[in-house]
Parts: C-alpha cells; sequence; structure tokens
C-alpha cells in the first residue's frame, strides 16, 4: 500500500475489510524512508509470495511491476492491482469500476498476461509515458532501424511500443478550434502521428526533456525504450454478462 496519509487510512482501511469479508489473508506493508517500494516487493518475493497487491496510484503499480521484472522466476509471479483512480488507464485494463470489484478478483483470480514497455537500463510501465513540452521541439528519434527528426510537444509511448507524436502548430487557430467544438464539427486529425515499433530512441540536441509516467519524471532524454511482449501476469476482473431484455 502507499504511504498511509489522513485522506487515505480510511479507505485502506475499508479494502482490509472488504479483503477480510472475502476470505483474502496476506501481509500488509507501506514503503517509507527506511523500506522503499522495491525494497519491499524483494522481501515478499523471498518470503515466497506468489501474488503481490499494488494498492493505490498508477506510479505505485509501475514502481511494483519495476521491482518485479528484476527478479527471478517471474513465470511464477503475479500482480494484483486494486487503484486509487477508477477512471485510471490501469483501472480500465484490470476491467476494474469500483473497489469491491477490484478486490473480489483477487479472490476469482482470472489472469492476463500483457506487454511492458522497457526503458533503459531497468525501468518498466504497464500504462504510458509520455514527452510534454510548452511548445514545439525538435525531437530526434530512432525506430527500429529508422532515423528522422519531429517538431512536437508531446510524444506518448503505450504498451506494445505503440508511439504518438502530436504537432500542436498544425491544430488550428484558437477561435477556429472553439467555432467546430461549439457546432459539433469534427477536424481531420492531420496533427497527430502514429507508429508501431520493438525499439524507439528519443533525444534531443540541446535540451533534455523529462518523460514522465503517471506524472512522475522517471528519466530524462536521452532515453531508449523497448517492448517486452507478454512480460508480465496480471490478476483482472471477470467479464460482466450482459443479460438480453
Amino acid at each position: 500500500m502507499e504511504p498511509p496519509r489522513a485522506k487515505i487510512i480510511s479507505r485502506q482501511e475499508k479494502i482490509k475489510d472488504i479483503l477480510g469479508n472475502l476470505g483474502i489473508a496476506g501481509e500488509t506493508v507501506a514503503p517509507s524512508a527506511a523500506r522503499t517500494i522495491e525494497e519491499l516487493t524483494h522481501l515478499g518475493i523471498v518470503k515466497e509470495y506468489s501474488t503481490i497487491v499494488a494498492v493505490g496510484s498508477e506510479a505505485i503499480a509501475n514502481k511494483v511491476i519495476t521491482a518485479l521484472m528484476g527478479q527471478k522466476n517471474l513465470q511464477n509471479i503475479v500482480l494484483g492491482v486494486i487503484p486509487d483512480n477508477f477512471d485510471s488507464q490501469i483501472a480500465k485494463m484490470i476491467g476494474a469500476n469500483d473497489l469491491y470489484t477490484a478486490c473480489e478478483a483477487l479472490k476469482t483470480r482470472r489472469l492476463k498476461t500483457f506487454d511492458l514497455c522497457h526503458l533503459e537500463p531497468n525501468k518498466y510501465f504497464l500504462t504510458q509515458g509520455s514527452i510534454e513540452t510548452f511548445r514545439n521541439q525538435e525531437i530526434y528519434f530512432s525506430i527500429d532501424d529508422a532515423k528522422g527528426k519531429t517538431l512536437t510537444n508531446q510524444i506518448i509511448i503505450k504498451p506494445g511500443l505503440k508511439m504518438n507524436i502530436y504537432d500542436k502548430t498544425y491544430t488550428g487557430k484558437t477561435p477556429r478550434r472553439f467555432f467546430n467544438w461549439l457546432f459539433g464539427k469534427k477536424e481531420k486529425d492531420i496533427y497527430t502521428s502514429y507508429f508501431h515499433s520493438k525499439r524507439i530512441r528519443l533525444e534531443a540536441e540541446n535540451a533534455n526533456h523529462a518523460f514522465k509516467v503517471a506524472n512522475e519524471t522517471i528519466a530524462k532524454t536521452p532515453v531508449t525504450i523497448h517492448n517486452r511482449n507478454k512480460a508480465l501476469k496480471i490478476i483482472v476482473a471477470r467479464d460482466k454478462i450482459k443479460s438480453k431484455d
């Protein structure tokens, strides 16, 4: 669990109550100045726990994933996630739309194997990473064996190594965009480029841009990212069966 703070203590107690009522028992820990997330995750593996659960934000989930990917015998380890925001990308990936559903998934234990992004040398993430700047900047990229340069203010990298490059100079004047929105006119997207690759390298000539995951800077350019295909088993919620009228 994330470090207990006044705003989340009651939520964490509620989670413990739900898990207890579902008959799920386990050791609960939280990172501190004395023990990092990585150290606590490693300790769980040393104790031969086969399931590690990240409770809280996307940031803590990605940190637990990074710690797990540094372990041996990963094929015997399963990750569970109880998000703190059910509108988040990670909540949608595991199919949890509320606290009870996320907790119940741990009991039903339906597994799905996910791709991960590997940021050299030793960071991993399940959701997405990005480079964002206030105005367009020149970014040099290497995609597999192809090289190029782009003028962009936002680059998004998603698992499966899907890259979106956004160029705000093509979005048009603000009044025009407002007019289209007001009258429901759909503007053709001519300012986003999409790429799919196994390896991506991004760098800037005279700047070190922040590479962020879950609003947290985990590296600065230059960065090299690889796709790790079907790298980690994660517990997901069961599909809901829709009844026909």
